[in-house]
């Protein structure tokens, strides 16, 4: 059976052939975890740190993941990966990321890891960049499974925390192993599989392919998360519908937008679509993040890294080139929140819905 990537165009009849007459459940069932919401936040560098994930949650993301950790970097305790495993009770349940490249490094890390008291652990195979993958970290293992497996049993054996694995479907098209891959994984301990459905060498370019998923969630007796080209509402809940999936991974639809969270939670529940949100609450979700990121940082890094979710808050909004400008050469959180605000209540105040090219604008990794 072969699931197809529907059309992103918004519209009521979209929504009806999404949804017809079933609403699906909240409830999801990943591991051990039960989780209120199917929906879930992506692990991506430089973006997921702790206070991302806190708005992530108090929109009403299912489940968050750290940036991917270092294994080595782990293994030494170095502290800029400790600050990257950094988080907060609110964002339970959080699982910790990272990569390794032998077993031994799977299962000290695991240890090293357990001691934070994380929900649990996830194993990335599916980083493409070139930096990880010469170093056979990452979507490299996809060529050698045995390894991937010997990896996976080791960090199993190494903790009572549950291990998932996030996987690209294959290195290249002519070698799409992401059943075999997942399989692997689920034989050796694995509790879940997330598929992000796009090969190494496509990294972030063109559609994801979704029957890949359902080929695994169809083949691999795990629970599957769905990854890839999930950009609003109407996409998470085409994913889960098609490929019959457990959860959906958001990535870059949540830059800029912790909206799509509760937009696609309501979708699931009701079948019924939130309005986008007001200039207003836009405003609000960005000052929180930046308040969040001042607290974890200090002011002058937060300010700093805050730059890049500012630009994705900004991003497909009218007049906003201008605003981008300005609000990267700021060095204050006060002057950043008050060019914010101000350039907010300028817009009209009703729901102001994303403009169609901000998912394409997102930045991509590699």
């Amino acid at each position: 059976m072969v699931f197809h990537r529907t059309d992103c165009h918004r519209s009521e009849n979209r929504l009806t052939r999404l949804l017809g007459a079933n609403v699906m459940t909240l409830k999801t069932r990943l591991g051990p975890f039960e989780l209120d919401s199917p929906v879930v936040l992506a692990p991506m560098a430089g973006y997921t740190d702790s206070p991302m994930r806190r708005l992530a949650k108090r929109y009403g993301a299912g489940l968050v993941f750290s940036e991917m950790l270092s294994g080595e970097g782990t293994r030494r305790r170095n502290p800029k990966t400790y600050q990257l495993a950094k988080f907060t009770q609110e964002e339970r349940p959080i699982v910790l990321q990272y990569f390794a490249v032998d077993p031994r490094m799977a299962a000290d890390v695991a240890k090293v890891l357990e001691e934070l008291e994380p929900d649990g652990l996830d194993l990335n195979f599916g980083c493409p960049v070139k930096k990880i993958v010469q170093y056979s970290g990452g979507a490299a293992l996809l060529k050698d499974l045995p390894l991937l497996g010997a990896i996976v049993e080791a960090a199993v054996k190494a903790t009572r925390l549950p291990v998932s694995v996030k996987m690209r479907a294959g290195w290249d098209e002519h070698s799409i192993n992401a059943v075999d891959a997942a399989r692997v994984a689920a034989e050796s301990g694995a509790s879940w599989a997330t598929i992000h459905a796009r090969t190494r060498t496509e990294f972030y370019s063109g559609r994801a392919h979704w029957d890949w998923i359902g080929e695994v969630k169809q083949k691999v007796a795990v629970p599957v998360i769905g990854n890839g080209d999930v950009k609003d509402a109407e996409d998470a809940v085409a994913l889960r519908n098609q490929t019959g999936c457990d959860a959906v991974m958001v990535g870059r639809g949540a830059m800029g937008y912790p909206f799509i969270f509760r937009e696609a939670n309501a979708l699931f529940s009701s079948g019924t679509p939130l309005p986008p949100p007001t200039p207003r609450e836009r405003f609000q979700a960005a000052r929180q993040q930046l308040e969040g990121m001042i607290e974890f940082y200090g002011e002058e890094r937060a300010v700093r890294h805050f730059r890049k979710h500012a630009i994705s808050y900004l991003r497909g909004l009218p007049h906003s080139a201008a605003m981008k400008s300005e609000v990267v050469r700021l060095t204050s959180g006060t002057e950043v929140l008050d060019t914010l605000e101000k350039y907010f209540s300028l817009l009209p105040d009703k729901p102001t819905a994303r403009g169609s090219t901000a998912f394409e604008q997102a930045p991509v990794w590699g």
